[in-house]
């Protein structure tokens, strides 16, 4: 297991052992340092922000979101008189007639219809916008005027400057129309208050 040699001391002989296992020993411990267990990625510690151990459960867990559009403010007055919004913008109705649709294009209606002519004016300090602008028409028994491209469909659009007024036509199908009493719904941008006028077509 050993070698020995020997030297010479002065007059004498000594002899040594050496051991030989040396360089195995290393090699064994360089082997046993390479076998050592990777840490686990379990254990190290998540980024920052990361964490899902902080989430906390909503109060209510059956709570739905908003499920309808918010209402929108009214302001109701008579046909013949114009209506001043809380935005200062006026809205007024300027004329309504009867007239007969003949379809121009297929798929078009045909028959009696109203004609509503609708004007609003800026009387704020800042441009409005009106290209969404939505007129209804409903009788007061229920019947809903159809809206339709044809006759003289002119809408309200574009941007309205501070001061000035635009003018906008609506035809809405409704058969019979004469003498019916109705209501007529104006809300020149979403969002933003809406005018109800209420009277008779003459």
């Amino acid at each position: 297991m050993f070698n020995v040699s020997s030297c010479r001391s002065g007059g004498g002989i000594s002899r040594t052992r050496a051991p030989i296992f040396i360089a195995p020993l290393i090699a064994f411990a360089f082997l046993a340092a390479g076998c050592t267990a990777a840490p686990d990625a379990g254990d190290s510690p998540a980024p920052e922000g990361t964490s899902t151990t902080d989430w906390t459960a909503p109060a209510d867990a059956d709570a739905e979101g908003p499920t309808e559009a918010p209402t929108l403010t009214e302001q109701s007055g008579a046909i013949e008189e114009p209506i001043t919004l809380s935005t200062e913008m006026v809205v007024a109705v300027d004329d309504i007639a009867i007239t007969t649709v003949k379809p121009e294009t297929p798929g078009e209606y045909a028959g009696s219809a109203v004609v509503v002519t609708i004007s609003v004016t800026n009387d704020s300090k800042r441009a409005q916008s009106i290209d969404s602008a939505v007129v209804n028409l409903v009788t007061d028994d229920g019947d809903v005027g159809i809206g339709t491209t044809a006759g003289p469909n002119e809408p309200l659009h574009g941007e309205l400057a501070a001061g000035a007024s635009a003018e906008g036509t609506y035809v809405f199908m409704l058969d019979p129309a004469k003498g019916r009493s109705v209501k007529i719904s104006v809300n020149y941008a979403a969002g933003e208050p809406l005018a109800v006028f209420a009277g008779q077509i003459s």
